[in-house]
């Protein structure tokens, strides 16, 4: 039972090195090995009480059966040696089982650890996006925040490189609204103004009810603007306006128009 065990420690974490990131947990695999681990080791322990019940038992009956003979006569000697190397016997085989239940112990809390540690890596987190609580792949998130964490550093074409190999690796990402409305942002930043109202446009366009919309639709008229259309920024600007009213986007809408020439 110990081998069978020890075959499954290393089978578990074999199979945890083996399987790839996004893939890891998609079915349960991982889950379903600490499960049958951990039911292997029952099994294993309760088997190991079973055995060291049976010899504690034999060990008392020899114990007793010693007593009994100790007050015999000289005659008995014989007997009583064999009777204090049996009861040594069983001694010892309660010391072996014992530390190998131990041993089997600190294996299976090292190798669910490991394991526990994997899952915990992989597993979607919590997070808030554009004011809606969402679930998340860590890995997605991480790559996310890299990609805007360049962005503010002023690295906008590395910020525009990662935000892309975003968006081809996470298609349907809830971060969606917010990769188009950043690779506009890298796009203006690097003065591609057309590159930037259409990722903009594009974010307006699929998400209208995106809590970004407004400033993306600001950030259009400002590109449209830069590039030398004037009536289009002046129609995207009053269009924000007269949609909401009431964002911070509008009242920047407001002020760009005041400045804005009307030829």
């Amino acid at each position: 039972m110990k081998r069978v065990l020890a075959r499954s420690l290393v089978a578990v974490s074999l199979a945890c090195a083996a399987w790839p990131a996004h893939a890891l947990f998609s079915d349960d695999e991982a889950r379903r090995a600490i499960l049958d681990l951990r039911g292997r080791f029952q099994q294993f322990q309760d088997d190991t009480s079973k055995r060291l019940a049976a010899i504690e038992a034999q060990l008392s009956e020899t114990t007793t059966r010693f007593d009994k003979s100790s007050r015999g006569t000289l005659d008995g000697q014989a007997q009583l040696e064999q009777f204090r190397l049996e009861m040594a016997r069983l001694r010892g085989q309660v010391e072996v089982l014992t530390n190998e239940l131990t041993v089997t112990q600190r294996q299976l809390r090292d190798q669910l650890a490991t394991v526990d540690n994997r899952i915990r890596r992989f597993e979607p987190v919590g997070v808030e996006i554009d004011g809606q609580s969402v679930t998340v792949d860590q890995t997605e998130k991480r790559s996310f925040d890299a990609a805007l964490a360049l962005f503010r550093s002023g690295d906008f074409r590395g910020s525009l490189t990662a935000f892309r190999q975003f968006e081809a690796q996470y298609p349907e990402s809830a971060y969606a609204p917010a990769v188009f409305f950043w690779i506009g942002s890298c796009h203006f930043a690097l003065k591609d103004y057309k590159a930037a109202i259409t990722s903009h446009q594009s974010l307006v366009k699929r998400f209208p009810q995106n809590p970004r919309v407004p400033d993306a639709l600001l950030n259009v008229g400002y590109a449209q603007a830069e590039d030398g259309d004037r009536a289009g920024a002046r129609r995207t600007l009053q269009a924000l306006i007269e949609a909401h009213p009431q964002s911070p986007a509008a009242q920047l809408a407001r002020d760009r128009l005041a400045k804005l020439p009307k030829s």
